[in-house]
């Protein structure tokens, strides 16, 4: 067991043995050197956890540049995706900013005047890479990354449903899903699914199964007094 390991052990086994303690009554006295250690694992992850990440994105931007782009590109001129919710809209948009810009050579940033459509999967580890200051202190996109980051969004969103494409058979239309007799037999088929026809009975139930489960988890779960 590494260092780091043997601590997280010490310090679980410290919390479980007196959920009722403090963090400086319990959590310091199990690690030898008592908080100095902690500060020191909490500085490692500040400052190594995003070069970490970082060098996981370059590599993949590189694998990506290097090997998949040629055939990921292409199925763009071959599949046309769409959605049914105007909120992943941006994501389509994406997809066809990749495409226009598919056959630009080794150009690393889109044009000043371009517009780039944004969406969620351009945020959280993704954010410190998908934009770069150029030359003349410009904040701009990287073209490389942001088509990872669009195909990236197109497949999480593709396993829900959310974007589907035309003519498929697993990935089609979510409308599809439903028989076509859907809406006429809507009472025997909700009766089926056992569902109330009232989205609001609905809505009250999930909220009361919601609860229950919260509470039951709350009750379930060894209370830790933390000092502030």
């Amino acid at each position: 067991m590494s260092s780091k390991e043997d601590i997280l052990f010490k310090l679980a086994e410290a919390s479980l043995g007196a959920p009722e303690g403090t963090v400086r009554q319990v959590v310091f006295p199990a690690v030898s050197g008592g908080e100095v250690p902690l500060r020191e694992l909490v500085h490692e992850f500040k400052t190594r956890g995003p070069v970490y990440r970082r060098t996981v994105q370059t590599t993949l931007k590189a694998s990506y540049t290097n090997h998949y782009r040629r055939g990921l590109i292409k199925l763009l001129d071959v599949l046309e995706f769409r959605s049914s919710n105007h909120t992943h809209r941006p994501v389509i948009e994406a997809l066809a900013l990749v495409a226009r810009y598919a056959n630009a050579g080794n150009t690393t940033y889109y044009p000043l005047g371009e517009r780039v459509p944004v969406h969620k999967a351009m945020g959280g580890d993704w954010a410190e890479v998908v934009h770069r200051t150029d030359q003349r202190g410009r904040r701009r996109v990287v073209r490389m990354v942001y088509e990872v980051v669009a195909f990236k969004a197109l497949r999480d969103q593709l396993k829900c449903k959310e974007i589907w494409v035309v003519g498929a058979d697993r990935w089609r239309n979510p409308d599809e899903d439903l028989p076509q007799d859907f809406e006429a037999r809507r009472e025997e088929n909700y009766r089926e699914l056992r569902k109330p026809l009232d989205a609001s009975v609905f809505i009250d139930e999930l909220r009361g199964q919601m609860a229950a489960e919260l509470t039951l988890l709350n009750d379930q779960l060894p209370k830790l007094a933390l000092e502030s």
